[in-house]
Order: C-alpha cells, then sequence, then structure tokens
C-alpha cells in the first residue's frame, strides 16, 4: 500500500488516540490501523476496562457510511481470552466505520473519542465525503447517527464547519455533497446569512451535466427552505421533472394528489395507477416527508372502504406488500385488536389476516432509513414496537388452537412487558398452564404480584396454591401485600394524597336494571365510588375486573358503596345486554342507568353535569365522594391493571374512612 498523506496520517492519529500508545490498555483495538475499503479488518473490544465491565456477553454493531447514509451489520464476536474480537470486511464505497457495543440496554460507543475510523483506498486517500461524515456523526445540526453518541463526544457547529471546509480542501469536487449540509448548518449558525453563497451552490448544482434526483432535490430544499428563493426553487424543481419524470419528486406530487381525492372508491384506480408508474420496489429506500404523512394513508382509505362497507378483504391482500411498513401495525390494529376488543369479531374471523398482516411485519426486509439498524437491532425494534400486535396475535394462536406457538411469541416478547402487564401476565400464565408448564406458574404470578400486575384469576391460582401449603387462607392477604414493593406503595399513597379534592358535588337520583330508584343524596355518611362506563367502551369493560377486587374486599362494609353508572348507550337494548354481560363475568356489580337529558334527550345527563362541573371528558371516569357528600377524587382512563387499579380504590378508600 503506498504511503497515505500527511493530513490523512494527522487525522487518524486524532481518531485514534485510544491507540496511539501501545503500551496502555485501551479497550478498542483495529487492525490494520488505517483500514482499507475492500479489504478486511478486524476489532477488538476489551468489555473488563468499560462501563460493560460486568457483563458476560457482548453484542456489537458495525456501522459503515456509503453513499451519505449509514448501514448496519452485527458484528460476530468471539470471545479470545480477555477480549472480543471480530473480522469483517469494509464495504468498497465505505468513507468511515464506527463500532457500538453493548448487553441488555447499556452501550458503549466510546465515549468523547468513539470507536470511529476513517478508511482508505487502495492509493492511501481517503474517501469521498469521510470528513464530512466524521463531523456529522458528532454534530447535533446534522446528526447522521442518532443516539450513537454519548454527550460529551459531541463537537459544537464551529467545529463542524471546520470539518466541512476540511472536506472542501481535500476533496474540492465534494462540493455536490457538501453544499446541502453546509446550508443547514449556515442557517442555524446565522439565520439569513449567506444566502448568495447558497443560491451560487443551488447553481452550481444546476449546471451540473449529470446530476442525480437526490442532489437536485436537496438543492431544492436549500432554495425553497433555506434561502426562500421562489424562483430558483421553482428553476430546480422543473429541472427535476424534465430530468426524472418518473422519479421522487413526481411520486410525491402524485401522492399529494390522490391524497387530496375525497371518494375511497375513487381512489383505488388512482393507487394503481400509481404503483404501476412507481413501483413499490423501485422506491423501496426512499421515504419523503410527504410519502411518510401521506402515502400509508391512501392505502388505508382504499383498503379500509370494502372492508366497512362490505366485509370485503380483498384490497388487504392486494396491497399487503405495498403499504408503508409503520402503517402495518395500524392495519392490524384497526382489523384485529379492535374488532376483537369490541367483540366485534371472533378469533376464527380475525385469523386468516391477522396472520398475513403479521409476517408482513415481522419478515419484510428493512429498506431506506430502516437499514441503520442491525439484524439483531431490527429484530429487537420491531420486538420493542409491535410487543402490543403480538400479544393480541398470541391471543388469537392460543383461541384457534395453536397455544405452542403462541407460548413461543409471549416468550420472544416477555423481556418487553417485563411483568409490568397485567394483560400480558394473565396471558402468560394461561399458556403456561396449556403447554404443561406448570412449574413456572407461580413464581410468574409471584413476579407478577411484585409489579402490582394481575388479574382476579392469577390471584385465584395464587390463593389456592397458598392453601395447598397452608391448609388455609387466613393470611393470604398479607401474604400478597407482603410480596409488593413497600417503597412503591408508599409512592402510590402519597401520589394520591397529592391527587385528592374537596369539592362541592350535587348527587341524583337514578334508576337500576330493575327500574328501582337510587338516591344518591340520601347516603350521607356512607363513602360512594362511581363508575362511569358503557357497553360498547372496551377500557370501561378492561376496567371491571379490577372494579370487582375493590367490590369484593368491602363487600361486607356497610359504609362503603359502588354503583356502575350506564351512560351513553345507544342499543335500546342495553339493559338486557348488561344483564348478559355481567352474568357471563360473574360480576356482582350494582348498575345504574345515567338519566336522559332534558335537551339533548341522550341519556347521560349525570354524565354530562359531572362533565361540566368537574371539567372532564370520556369514560371511563371513577369518583369518590366521602361521607360528607364532597367529592373527593376524580380520575379518568384504565391503566390496564386490575390489580393496580384496586389498589387505588383501597387505599383511597382508606384514606378518606381515616380521616
Amino acid at each position: 500500500m503506498k504511503k497515505i498523506t500527511l493530513l490523512g496520517s494527522i487525522v487518524v492519529l486524532l481518531l485514534f488516540s485510544c491507540v496511539v500508545k501501545a503500551q496502555d490498555r485501551k479497550p478498542f483495538h483495529i487492525i490494520p490501523l488505517v483500514p482499507v475499503a475492500g479489504q478486511d479488518v478486524k476489532f477488538t473490544y476489551d468489555n473488563s476496562l468499560t462501563s460493560l465491565a460486568d457483563e458476560e456477553t457482548i453484542y456489537g454493531t458495525v456501522y459503515y457510511w456509503e453513499n451519505l447514509c449509514w448501514r448496519a451489520e452485527d458484528l460476530k464476536l468471539v470471545k479470545n481470552d480477555t477480549a472480543w474480537e471480530a473480522t469483517c470486511r469494509v464495504p468498497e464505497n465505505c468513507a468511515l466505520v464506527s463500532c457500538k457495543f453493548y448487553a441488555g440496554d447499556k452501550k458503549d460507543t466510546g465515549g468523547r473519542s468513539t470507536y470511529t475510523t476513517m478508511t482508505f483506498n487502495k492509493n492511501g486517500q481517503n474517501l469521498s465525503t469521510a470528513y464530512m461524515a466524521w463531523g456529522m456523526l458528532r454534530n447535533k445540526t446534522l446528526e447522521s447517527l442518532p443516539e450513537y453518541c454519548d454527550e460529551d463526544a459531541y463537537i459544537d457547529d464551529e467545529v463542524m464547519r471546520f470539518w466541512l471546509n476540511q472536506q472542501l480542501l481535500k476533496d474540492p469536487g465534494a462540493r455536490k455533497y457538501v453544499f446541502y449540509y453546509a446550508a443547514k448548518l449556515l442557517n442555524k449558525m446565522m439565520p439569513g446569512e449567506k444566502h448568495e453563497q447558497m443560491l451560487g451552490d443551488v447553481d452550481f448544482i444546476l449546471n451540473l451535466p449529470d446530476v442525480d434526483e437526490e442532489t437536485l432535490l436537496k438543492a431544492l430544499e436549500v432554495a425553497k427552505n433555506i434561502v426562500k428563493d421562489s424562483t430558483k426553487a421553482a428553476a430546480v424543481e422543473t429541472r427535476i421533472l424534465k430530468d426524472y419524470p418518473n422519479g421522487i419528486l413526481a411520486r410525491d406530487q402524485e401522492i399529494w394528489r390522490i391524497f387530496r381525492i375525497m371518494d375511497a372508491d375513487a381512489k383505488a384506480p388512482e393507487l394503481d395507477a400509481f404503483l404501476k408508474r412507481f413501483p413499490t420496489e423501485k422506491f423501496k429506500d426512499i421515504e419523503t416527508e410527504t410519502s411518510s404523512m401521506y402515502l400509508g394513508k391512501i392505502f388505508q382509505a382504499v383498503v379500509y372502504q370494502p372492508i366497512i362497507k362490505k366485509n370485503d378483504y380483498s384490497f388487504l391482500y392486494k396491497y399487503l406488500h405495498d403499504v408503508p411498513h409503520l402503517y402495518l401495525l395500524t392495519f392490524y390494529w384497526h382489523m384485529v385488536q379492535v374488532p376483537l376488543n369490541t367483540n366485534q369479531r371472533t378469533p376464527e374471523q380475525v385469523l386468516p389476516f391477522a396472520k398475513v398482516i403479521y409476517n408482513e411485519v415481522m419478515t419484510r426486509p428493512q429498506a431506506g432509513a430502516d437499514q441503520v439498524y442491525s439484524e439483531r437491532e431490527w429484530k429487537d425494534y420491531l420486538l420493542t414496537r409491535g410487543k402490543d400486535m403480538i400479544l393480541k396475535h398470541a391471543f388469537v394462536l392460543d383461541a384457534t388452537g395453536s397455544s405452542a406457538e403462541a407460548l413461543e411469541l409471549m416468550e420472544e416478547i416477555k423481556g418487553k412487558y417485563n411483568f409490568k402487564s397485567a394483560e400480558y401476565n394473565n396471558q402468560y400464565v394461561r399458556l403456561l398452564e396449556k403447554n404443561g408448564y406448570q412449574s413456572m406458574v407461580i413464581p410468574t404470578i409471584v413476579a407478577s404480584v411484585r409489579e402490582d400486575a394481575v388479574t382476579p384469576e392469577m390471584l385465584e391460582i395464587l390463593r389456592k396454591d397458598y392453601v395447598k401449603q397452608h391448609k388455609n387462607d387466613k393470611d393470604f392477604e398479607a401474604y400478597v401485600s407482603s410480596l409488593k414493593s413497600q417503597e412503591k406503595q408508599q409512592e402510590l399513597q402519597k401520589h394520591l394524597q397529592e391527587t385528592m379534592i374537596n369539592k362541592d358535588i350535587e348527587l341524583f337520583a337514578m334508576e337500576d336494571l330493575d327500574g328501582k330508584k337510587v338516591d344518591l343524596s340520601k347516603m350521607k355518611g356512607k363513602i360512594i365510588v362511581l363508575d362511569f362506563w358503557a357497553t360498547w367502551c372496551a377500557p370501561c369493560k378492561a376496567s371491571l375486573p379490577g372494579m370487582q377486587m375493590a367490590v369484593n374486599k368491602y363487600k361486607n362494609d356497610p359504609n362503603v358503596v359502588f354503583f356502575f353508572i350506564s351512560t351513553m348507550e345507544t342499543a335500546a337494548d342495553f339493559k338486557e345486554q348488561i344483564r348478559k354481560f355481567m352474568k357471563e363475568h360473574n360480576y356482582t356489580l350494582k348498575v345504574l342507568c345515567d338519566n336522559v337529558n332534558p335537551k339533548t334527550k341522550k341519556q347521560s345527563a349525570v354524565y354530562d353535569t359531572y362533565c361540566k362541573a368537574f371539567k372532564f371528558s370520556g369514560i371511563p371516569h371513577k369518583m369518590i365522594i366521602d361521607g360528607n357528600g364532597k367529592l373527593r377524587w376524580s380520575i379518568g382512563g384504565y391503566m390496564g391493571s386490575p390489580s393496580a387499579l384496586a389498589e387505588e380504590m383501597n387505599l383511597m378508600i382508606e384514606m378518606l374512612k381515616a380521616e
């Protein structure tokens, strides 16, 4: 290999101060010190000298800067004596290489120096954009690899400007790459200044004989959004559409046009023509602000319309591979999760399209910006972002006879929930029992109790096990309480004390399901718990197991009463639906029917009064009134844990009783 340039030597020394003194033990080494694009390089990492010192298993990612973007790969690390080693081949067009090492949520990217090096070609020269990339890696204004650097590794904008200038000094031909980032940086440093220089750069790009569309689009952004020169922007746009009539800009314009078509049925043929002109495969690595905001919504309109009108899912199968990846989770939510949560569909009915959407989410190859994740990181990203979809998919599989496969999915997302979701915990316990892993059931329930995320069914299993060991359940409640974190209990009590109020409230008379009048104003001296809900409200119904736990605790206390106010019901037979629902779930909840509002003629008079008086909206909504007829607590929504909800109710009631 030829001798590298003096400037190149200086930069290498600056970037790798960690390996200048060979006699010093440093955590990270690169062999050879000057990597050559297209050749192998070996990374050595000694985690005993880093923040990952106590970790037994280390993972690594290598990032390659090529063609003005980052691409990631997993490092195949092997432990050799005290260090981890991995060998990989640097891509031919790679100008910069960065490494990250991690274990769980802990990562090490080399602190202030970073584990980064420029590469060289076989003639000892830096590859194009190396200096620019080195600065952009560590500058927040132009940050090219978000969340890579530690805070002390970042450089300010003036230093970033130095690296851009170095790029131009080293390679004057890099102007067509540098101009865009220089404009963004200068606009941040000196808003409104240097416009002539920026316009000169735009003219330079326009005068290039063969320029790619991405570069022209950057020139358009500079002219339109930074310099704000509409005449120059129009000239650039004309050039783009002339040179690339079926390119990125033309595609964006079609997306915007089709999005604005109001008739969903009329969108379908337009979408077909769009996909023929702009094939998804051709644009798989392209994402613009327009495409990310509107393309998925076009697919939603076209696919959802026949489903809503005719229960026709054919467009889902037709367009599934073209739908932007981000929107697939939305498709699963609307077509699987919502219908199941609201009992509009059975697991058997949703299974066919649940499978195809799930498989598309989990198996579609990475493209575009997603390539900044390595294969392992991408899988972890999918599990994190899609954990609720995976949880519901496991439910569907279990309900349709595939409990072993369902348990496998639950194991994959176990660490994402970490026993903090009652829904996950309950389903996991059920699948452990179904698949013959009985020995894991009680430890799982105990771990769930510690996080206050259990269901009544789980507590009943724990109770039976307790009775089996102790012959009775006399001290069972104390045992469950002992499992919970006392620190968390104190924090919860403090939080509830801070949310307590003391306001006058008008109390009304309402009828129960049998038409018997119940007058709340005549219950002075009692603590009254009100829960506003409706049969059509999935979160309302999801919160009832926790409320039943609270009702059970105070069922023999004459000074505490619970009323579940059915409000805003729309079905003519809602009372019969409520009776059926209560019977199916063995609920012993006292239901009252909201009065009819004389102004709106809707069954929501009490709810409407309280919404206006206490400034809230939405259901479920719970209110607690003390023995003096004062409103002391008012809370909306449901966080998902029956035991946590019951615990809130219990603590609040006990605090009021102690006053």
